[in-house]
């Protein structure tokens, strides 16, 4: 009698195991994170423009604030694309500008924050301010970033810029992480960007001269990028 049990006992429990494995497989597929991906990708060093109501691209002697931190982690390069160019108005006034995007945001890989780099790359800074950019609202939700002025004993900056994680303006690294963590969960991997425009100064007083410039022209350089390209810098 026992005999003829044992092969019925040994097919369901093969069944079993079989049924257990299709359930750890789907929970498996349900639970890894997915792209979100951006439809017809644009190349932002064409897209961008070159040249947009009273600003024009100009040739600048001075190398940029680079994007990296200088840390080990930046051998896994958060970024797909950069665009890094010195733009100049009719007054003579330039503004430096920093593109960085990538698809893939994660824990261990994502936008630098600027107040870091700067550091990393022998400035200090004297000011971080949160900055709300209203010439950029009629694209997207409320754009939340930073003021920021730095100096490095040979000269200083002031910087305005803000990064997008998803659907996120990020103000702080552990905000960053918390929504990635929440995006993780979702099952999606959100891509990310900085924004960044920077003018050389003199003095702090300065900064306040600055910092509407840096504005006005952020506000000037989204609303003359095209729709396919501006999504990336902007979303609600």
């Amino acid at each position: 009698m026992i005999a003829k049990l044992l092969p019925a006992l040994a097919v369901k429990t093969a069944a079993k195991v079989f049924i257990a494995f299709v359930i750890a497989a789907l929970c498996a597929y349900w639970a890894t994170p997915r792209l979100n991906e951006i439809s017809n990708e644009p190349e932002l060093e064409n897209t961008v423009p070159h040249q947009f109501g009273d600003w024009r691209e100009q040739s600048n002697p001075y190398a940029q604030v680079s994007l990296a931190t200088g840390n080990a982690a930046d051998l896994n390069q958060p970024y797909d694309q950069t665009v890094m160019r010195t733009y100049v108005n009719s007054k003579g006034q330039q503004v430096m500008l920093a593109l960085a995007w990538g698809k893939h945001q994660r824990q261990e890989v994502k936008v630098h924050r600027p107040d870091l780099c700067y550091v990393a790359q022998g400035y200090k800074v004297s000011s971080l301010t949160t900055a709300t950019f209203n010439g950029v609202a009629q694209y997207g939700s409320t754009v939340t970033g930073k003021h920021m002025v730095v100096n490095s004993g040979r000269d200083m900056e002031a910087v305005a810029y803000w990064i997008r994680i998803g659907k996120l303006y990020s103000e702080n690294a552990f905000e960053t992480r918390v929504h990635i963590f929440k995006e993780g969960l979702a099952g999606r991997i959100p891509d990310g960007i900085l924004v960044r425009a920077s003018q050389k100064i003199q003095t702090d007083a300065d900064a306040e001269k600055a910092f509407p410039i840096l504005e006005e022209f952020l506000a000037n350089l989204v609303a003359a990028t095209p729709e396919n390209a501006r999504v990336l810098m902007v979303r609600g």
